[in-house]
């Protein structure tokens, strides 16, 4: 190890050292909590079939949740945090470890062993926020006991925004930023993947290579977030694209045409490849995260449909924004995302696309974000100032909007399902508690649901009104270090 590496090394353990015996001495009894708020929703606009359920206002800070049974692990600015949710209604919270997190953006657990993971991004590693330290690192807890954090290890990496286990958690991925315009290897604003055997969650190993290299028409470039659909694929989204990889047992790679034996490390291409957001469209941003569903059906097929969202954020217009888009994965399968891409450009066939731009309950656009499917083609997509909304995406040409939710400070990050509730992680409001009812709610029902068009909304908030200031580098695709600085700044927005 470099002495330079070594230094970071010691940094970093000392860091993390002094944050959790800070927090652990301090406990639950110092974070400021407050009991749900009862079942009045706020202001704003809700569709007749979205029953507001509670709010956790201590949590206004969060960025992304994940579950292990009925337990909530919430990750915020300030910290985790553990909550049971076995009565919706009155989340109880049961743990706590504050501390400074940034970004952590989907958090992952292992709900086999009981493990949490979190992905520090390099931009964020101190608080202040600072680039200074130019690491990423993963941490492991053992959440056991969900009311205690016990710490297992932190690993420094050259990246860290989102981290995600594939092969059932024996490995995890990490993808983010670079930490500075110029880079050694010349991989541009993002890098790739880097892997961990987390086979020994104490002693984390990093895999021998870089993975998801050469996403972008050929060039290295941002690995933003990995989703894993039920058959184990793991589909990488960022800079140029979304890409799927087999991460266990032995499969033809479409590229070279041999047999290999995929690993976390040593991946294997399945399909997928380059979209229409990126170099040849003058939107700029990058594909988000992306999730391929089995059940859905194109042309009759079953397999082949591949959801995305696309993060463009402070665009001039409605046209400027991301969306959420839908591809055919068809004429992906042999390699073409992989085989030549620098000449190539290859791109997947895009189905169709979805904004809240003159859509009930819209006061006017905003970047998709993360999605969650319920598993019967009825989607909870999150987009910032407008809110959650759900979509019926039966027909893959023809997605439509069933049900919203957009309170008035609405800052939506991501909405995820839980035994038939939906929790939106708010980096504004704290914690949503919602639910469908009437035919939206029942497995199929929402094909009968009739698409809703009322008269727009008042005009929304700008960026400028929420508190956001334009990055000298990324300019409105994140805030600025100053608005970083300070944990509880309202209106704050996704660094991608």
């Amino acid at each position: 190890m470099r002495i330079v590496e070594s230094v970071a090394m010691t940094r970093s353990l000392r860091l993390l050292a002094v944050v959790q015996t800070a927090a652990l001495a301090a406990g639950v009894a110092g974070i400021v909590t407050a009991a749900p708020s009862g079942a009045t929703p706020p202001a704003g606009a809700i569709s007749s079939n979205v029953q507001f359920v509670a709010n956790l206002p201590e949590m206004q800070t969060a960025i992304s949740l994940n579950f292990i049974g009925d337990t909530m692990f919430v990750s915020a600015e300030t910290g985790i945090y553990s909550y049971d949710v076995s009565n919706p209604a009155a989340p109880k919270l049961l743990g706590a470890l504050p501390h400074y997190i940034w970004e952590n953006e989907d958090v992952d657990v292992d709900a086999a062993r009981h493990l949490l993971f979190v992905s520090r991004d390099p931009r964020g590693f101190t608080s202040p926020a600072t680039t200074a330290f130019p690491y990423g690192a993963v941490e492991v807890y053992d959440v056991s006991n969900p009311a205690v954090f016990k710490p297992l290890s932190v690993t420094l990496l050259p990246t860290g925004h989102t981290t995600t286990c594939v092969g059932g958690c024996r490995w995890t991925w990490t993808g983010g930023p670079a930490t500075s315009p110029a880079d050694a290897r010349d991989w541009g604003f993002g890098r790739p993947l880097f892997g961990l055997d987390m086979s020994d969650p104490s002693h984390p190993v990093q895999c021998a290579h870089p993975l998801d290299t050469n996403r972008s028409d050929g060039k290295t470039s941002y690995s933003h977030d990995v989703q894993v659909d039920p058959s184990g694929v793991a589909w990488v989204s960022g800079d140029g694209g979304v890409r799927g990889y087999w991460v266990t047992g032995k499969h033809r790679d479409p590229v070279d045409g041999k047999v290999k034996t995929a690993t976390g490390c040593d991946p294997v291409p399945y399909a997928g490849g380059g979209t229409v957001l990126g170099r040849d469209d003058t939107r700029g941003g990058l594909m988000h995260n992306a999730w391929r569903d089995l059940n859905a059906k194109v042309d009759g097929a079953k397999g082949d449909v591949l959801y995305a969202t696309e993060e463009v954020t402070g665009a001039s217009s409605c046209s400027g924004y991301g969306r959420f888009a839908i591809y055919d994965l068809r004429g992906t399968f042999h390699g073409e995302g992989w085989r030549n891409i620098a000449k190539t450009h290859f791109r997947m066939k895009q189905l169709a696309t979805w904004t809240p731009e003159h859509q009930t309950g819209s006061s006017g656009c905003d970047s998709a974000h993360y999605f969650a499917d319920r598993g019967d083609q009825v989607l909870a997509g999150a987009y910032y100032t407008q809110g959650t909304r759900f979509l019926d995406v039966s027909n893959p040409r023809h997605p439509r909007q069933i049900a919203y939710y957009r309170p008035s400070d609405a800052d939506t990050w991501a909405a995820y399902w839980h035994k038939g509730y939906v929790f939106v992680a708010d980096n504004a409001r704290g914690i949503d508690i919602i639910k469908l009812v009437g035919k939206a709610a029942r497995p199929d029902g929402a094909r009968a649901v009739t698409t809703v068009t009322a008269p727009l909304l008042p005009a929304g908030r700008t960026l400028a009104d929420i508190g956001m200031s334009r990055d000298p580098i990324w300019g409105w695709m994140c805030g600025s270090p100053a608005t970083l600085q300070t944990s509880q700044a309202s209106g704050r927005r996704s660094i991608p």
